[in-house]
């Protein structure tokens, strides 16, 4: 973490490269960490009562509600989503979404197609090199 015009920085890369974003002319606004879905919420059949709602008590055998589902017979799955580091918005209108990395886990690819794919526009990914920022 660093901290850099007052505002708390994952790492010290993404607080450079919005001191960077800031000297540019041709750029009018830069939103942090905007967030995206990837994959809407959705349900899944619960494997515990075969999407029942019910299943055997235990005990007594007889039909109980499943504690999994709660008795729907349904199980709920989060939505999937990504927060990049920054919304760039240019003079001309167009604007990209950046993130900015020293290293990239393995995970990283997956969730950049996925973006890319869901949204239609290239997830832009910049790493410090010497003094100056590469596009990857």
């Amino acid at each position: 973490k660093t901290m850099a015009h007052g505002i708390l920085f994952d790492s010290k890369d993404e607080a450079d490269y919005y001191s960077y974003l800031l000297t540019q002319p041709n750029i009018t606004g830069v939103v942090r960490q905007p967030q995206y879905t990837l994959l809407e919420s959705f349900q899944v059949i619960c494997s515990k009562c075969k999407g029942e709602g019910k299943k055997p008590s235990p005990k007594t055998g007889k039909p109980i509600k499943c504690t999994t589902c709660n008795g729907t017979g349904k199980k709920n799955r989060q939505p999937w989503t990504y927060t990049a580091d920054f919304l760039v918005t240019y003079q001309d209108g167009h604007e990209e979404v950046i993130d900015v990395k020293g290293f990239a886990n393995e995970r990283f690819p997956l969730v950049k197609k996925m973006f890319e794919w869901v949204h239609g526009i290239e997830l832009i990914v910049v790493k410090k090199k010497g003094k100056g920022w590469v596009r990857k």
